[in-house]
């Protein structure tokens, strides 16, 4: 997926780190969230639920920003 000078720069980066270094190509999104929200709407999420957080998902792979509880929940508190 990546080039090899690329993963050799990343060694040490946990797998769930990488979308900060590397930020997604916003083309590929979908390819790249195909079947993330299978199990939460299985689960019974709210489709308004699965949205927010496809939305927020979306926009951390994109922008390189790290994962932030506080950002996550203030996402959800407009629910």
């Amino acid at each position: 997926m990546f080039p090899r000078s690329e993963r050799a720069r990343l060694k040490g980066v946990p797998p769930w780190e990488i979308y900060i270094h590397l930020p997604a190509d916003p083309n590929r999104l979908d390819e790249l969230l195909t079947a993330a929200w299978e199990l939460p709407a299985v689960a019974g999420f709210s489709e308004e639920l699965i949205s927010a957080l496809d939305a927020y998902t979306r926009t951390l792979l994109v922008s390189g920003h790290a994962f932030d509880r506080g950002d996550l929940q203030r996402v959800l508190a407009r629910l």
